[in-house]
């Protein structure tokens, strides 16, 4: 059996699929309130489902939302060089 057909081994606990491009998919299940909320945000600020959950999470714990990619980043470093 040739190297590139050998099977694989079993992934291991919580190690995601990887598709032949090289992108990971995450699955993960929500209850109904969390998703309708994700959803929510991904329409009313253009984001990715991704992007929605960091959202929620950095407002669960306090912190303010990241800004836009398209947005330079405010620095809050007080040094001017």
């Amino acid at each position: 059996m040739s190297p590139s057909h050998r099977p694989r081994p079993p992934r291991r606990y919580g190690e995601q699929p990887r598709s032949l491009a090289g992108r990971h998919f995450i699955q993960t299940q929500v209850r109904t309130d969390v998703y309708l909320r994700i959803r929510e945000l991904m329409e009313a600020r253009n984001l990715s489902a991704s992007g929605a959950v960091h959202h929620l999470l950095r407002e669960r714990f306090g912190l303010p939302p990241l800004p836009p990619f398209d947005q330079n980043p405010i620095s809050t470093d007080s040094h001017h060089g």
